[in-house]
This record gives structure tokens, sequence and C-alpha cells, in this order.
């Protein structure tokens, strides 16, 4: 081995320029092997995390982060839902209770009822009795109550949560309604609804206009309403002659359990002695109507022509009358109109109550002073309605009283009396100039109803 290694440096110092070339190539040689295993080792090092990288992004993706952008963020689904999901509509949704008046029981004490605190009592117990005129509630009356959260029992105790509204059944047509609101307690008199069916109906005059409109089937109101609505252009009791004849388009109002319609004319034509006079109802504002000729002209005057609706006049204006009870000629200074005993009684016109009360043979009576000229008395009544009292303002067509029979009178009727300048005159003689007429804006208006009016009375036979 020795001998070897000298003859090879033998070899390389017997040629000195060509050792050093060889030895340089060999170590190039291996230096470019080592480089390309690193380079290998690099490229596999690397492909390794790339797939693992994009196994790490694939899993990602799946999984659907919530972005952190603002006004992309989304709620996640629940697994179970909530059972308070939906208190807020339970919150706002209103419980209807209904519950009956005792007798002698106040606001308060109804309340108490229901768990209201004290403040909340005092609150609804003021606003309320401000608006009845009393504390005391009516009696046997129904009233509903709202609350806007529901009712929860604990230990057999009802316990509602804040009341919302409350209403009190006034009467047959109308609703007495407190709200509670960010400014209070508000009050509202609402109608109650009704259901609302029209017909229409024709005659001719044999015996008298009330006789032979009772012959066809009308009330004895529309009757009356009829003579009300031409009272001024004709005397119902003594103008009417057989062979008139009359075609009227009415409406019937009922409620619900109700037994007694409301009854208005929406359109009549009245055919006396050849001239026809037709009437027209038209709603300048909604609830107030009066009656109108083809023309637009009113058919009313500043008074009524009569004060109530009655079913005859059984005693005119004259200066002498048997009286049946005190069996001698007497001045008869007013009109008798027989109606059935609680008949409503109307004010003639706008004016001031002087008198409310019992006025010996009138019975009990009202007067009422409508200006410096006209004064009007309504006698023999049974009731008065409620605020009727002196010194109260009323206006025409308002209720005053209920017919009776007090005072010296043999049965139920109302004897009315109207005086100007402190004396006695006929109530069915004296004349007032018409009201109004229809406003250019509301023409066109009143036209069209005016056309479908009398398109459903042309279709009722000429009797």
């Amino acid at each position: 081995m020795r001998l070897d290694l000298l003859s090879n440096r033998g070899a390389m110092l017997a040629h000195p320029q060509v050792a050093p070339t060889r030895v340089f190539t060999s170590h190039i040689r291996n230096l470019s092997w080592l480089a390309t295993f690193l380079a290998v080792l690099l490229i596999n090092f690397v492909q390794a995390h790339a797939a693992k990288q994009k196994t790490v992004r694939k899993e990602t993706a799946k999984a659907k982060p919530v972005s952190n952008r603002p006004g992309t963020a989304r709620q996640s689904k629940p697994i179970f839902r909530s059972p308070f999901s939906t208190l807020p509509d339970l919150l706002e949704k209103r419980e209807h209770m209904t519950d009956r008046v005792r007798a002698g029981e106040t606001v308060a004490q109804f309340l108490a009822r229901y768990g209201l605190s004290a403040a909340d009592r005092q609150l609804w117990s003021r606003s309320i009795g401000r608006d009845l005129g009393r504390q005391t509630l009516p009696a046997g009356r129904d009233i509903h109550l709202y609350f806007a959260k529901p009712t929860f029992r604990r230990q057999n105790q009802l316990i509602p949560g804040q009341l919302k509204a409350l209403e009190l059944d006034q009467d047959d047509a109308s609703t007495l309604a407190w709200e509670k609101s960010v400014r209070g307690i508000l009050f509202q008199k609402r109608e109650k609804p009704y259901d609302v069916e029209v017909k229409t109906a024709s005659g001719s005059v044999e015996t008298s206009l009330f006789e032979d409109g009772r012959r066809v089937g009308l009330q004895p109101a529309l009757l009356s309403q009829l003579a009300d609505i031409f009272t001024w252009d004709i005397d119902i009791e003594k103008d009417i002659h057989q062979g008139d004849t009359f075609k009227i388009l009415y409406e019937e109002r009922s409620r619900k359990g109700q037994a007694k319609s409301a009854l208005r004319i929406l359109a009549a034509e009245l055919i006396n002695a050849g001239q026809k006079l037709t009437a027209i109802y038209f709603e300048k504002q909604h609830g107030e109507g009066n009656y109108y000729n083809l023309e637009g002209q009113s058919l009313a005057r500043s008074f009524l022509r009569f004060p109530l609706e009655f079913t005859s006049i059984t005693s005119h204006f004259t200066e002498s009358r048997f009286h049946p009870i005190l069996k001698t000629n007497l001045p008869h200074t007013g009109v008798d109109f027989a109606a059935q005993r609680g008949t409503p009684v109307r004010a003639v016109g706008d004016g001031v109550i002087a008198e409310a009360g019992w006025n010996g043979g009138y019975g009990k009576a009202i007067d009422i002073t409508h200006d410096t000229t006209y004064m009007s008395r309504y006698a023999h009544l049974d009731s008065f309605a409620p605020g009727i009292k002196a010194g109260a303002a009323v206006t025409k067509g308002q209720i005053i009283g209920y017919v009776g029979s007090t005072g010296r009178s043999t049965g139920p009727h109302l004897h009315f009396e109207l005086y100007k300048d402190q004396q006695y005159i006929n109530p069915l003689s004296v004349d007032f100039p018409a009201e109004e007429s229809i406003e250019p804006s509301l023409q066109k208006l009143f036209e069209s109803q005016t056309q479908n009016y009398l398109v459903e009375l042309s279709t009722l036979p000429q009797s």
C-alpha cells in the first residue's frame, strides 16, 4: 500500500502540469452531486408543506367562519328554540276581559278586582270619573278591559298585566272608551257598528198619508220623517188629498242583539195635486246630513216644524176648544201630537233651557229660550233627558225629554207651544227662511248621489 502511494506521488511529481487539474475536477463533481441532493430534499419538503396547507384550507372552508367585516355579521341558528323568542309579540298582544258592574261600585273598586297598583287605580279613576261626571259606575253595565301583557295565575289569583284600554257600554248605540297612551288616558265616545239594509216603498193616498203609509208596511217613524222633510213645503195634515202619491228610498240600521232598528229616508218623492216634490239626503260631513231639493237648496229651516216623530195631531192651535178634563171651552195655545209613551222629544231650535220641572197643569215641562224673539214649551213629559236642566244649552234636534201624560192630560201626547215676542203663535203656520245650499265644491258629488237615488226611485211603480 505504501509502495502504491509512493508510486502515485512519484507519478504526480513526474507530471507536475497534469495533477492539479484532475483534483479540481473531482471536487467540482462532488459539489454538483451534493447540490442536486439538497435540491431534491428542498423540493420534497416544499411539496409536503403545500399539501398540508391545502388540507387545512379545505377543512377551514367547510367550517364557514363568520366574517368580522362590518355589515356582514350573521347569527348562528340555535339548536333549541328559546321559549322567550316570541315574548315581544306576547307583550303587545291585548288580552280582552269582560266584567259587569255591581251596584254602587266605584271605578277604583272595580279596578281593584284586577290587582292594579294604587297609582294606576288613581290615574284611571280620575280620568273616567271626569268624563262620566261621577265616580260611581252604572250598575249592571258591561265593561271591557284590554291588557297589554298576558295574564298569569298564581295561587288561584288573577294577575293581569298593564291595563291599556277600557270600554263601557253606554246604551244600545254607543260605547264610552278610554285608552292609555304617552299623552295620558284619552277619552272617546264611539258608535257601535250596525248592519245597513236599503229598502224602497211607494203608495197612493186614499184617506191620509199616515194611514195609507202604514197600509203599505211603512213604520210610523218613517212617515213622521216624510212629513218632517216636506214640512215647510206642504201641510201633511191639510194639503194631502186622495190620489196623491209617494215614493221613498230608506235605510234600516240594526245592531246585533238590538230589537229596535233605526230608520232614515235617503230620498223621497211626493206628488201633491200634480206638483212633484223631491228630497235628497246629503252629508257635507260624516254624520252631519240634511235634506235638499234637486237644485241643492236646503229643505230645512232654522227651526224644526215638529218636535217629535208623531202618529197624528189630535188638537190644533185654536182660540176656543172644549177641554176634556175641565169640561169648558178654553183657548188651546199649542198643538197636541199623539205619540207612544217614551217617544223622544226634540228641541225645535238652538237655545238655552229656561225651565225644566213641574209646571202645574202642564205637568213635567221644558221651556227653551232660542233668542230674543222666540221661545218654545214642551209639556206633559214623562221624563227629561240626561243633562237637561235650567241653564243648559241645547241644539236643534237634540233629545230633551220623552212623551208622557203628566199634569192635566187624558193620555200620552206632547203639548207644544211656540212664542214670538212673548205672544202665543200657531207653530204650524209660522215660516222661517231656508238654512243653506250645497257649496260649489260639493256640487258634483251631490249631483252624482242624487242621480243614483233617482234611479232607485224610478224603479218603483207609480201607484
